[in-house]
């Protein structure tokens, strides 16, 4: 039983670190760059383009893609939109050494 529960709590701890790192992640100002992050099942790239975003790279991923974030409105279209979570682009691209 005390196995069991370790290793419950082990993975929880891996499934929720990044969910938890997204969400204490500085949120997007307008004019910087931004990472927009979507669910699985609907392309961040659609979001983008449904919410009159320009892309800042063509890299893209499935899950997110890398924008400038014209004005606040353009912000607020992404969230309507489906965005899951806009965060700050300048601390992914730290992270990620670009």
């Amino acid at each position: 039983m005390p196995t069991l529960i370790i290793i419950t709590s082990c993975l929880t701890t891996l499934i929720l670190a990044p969910l938890l790192a997204l969400l204490g992640a500085p949120i997007a100002v307008p004019g910087e760059p931004a990472l927009v992050v979507a669910p699985p099942w609907k392309p961040s790239v659609d979001i983008v383009v449904s919410s009159d975003v320009p892309e800042l790279a063509t890299a893209r991923s499935p899950l997110g893609v890398l924008v400038v974030i014209p004005d606040a409105q353009a912000l607020r279209r992404l969230f309507e939109n489906g965005a899951w979570f806009v965060i700050d682009g300048k601390r992914i691209a730290q992270l990620c050494e670009v």
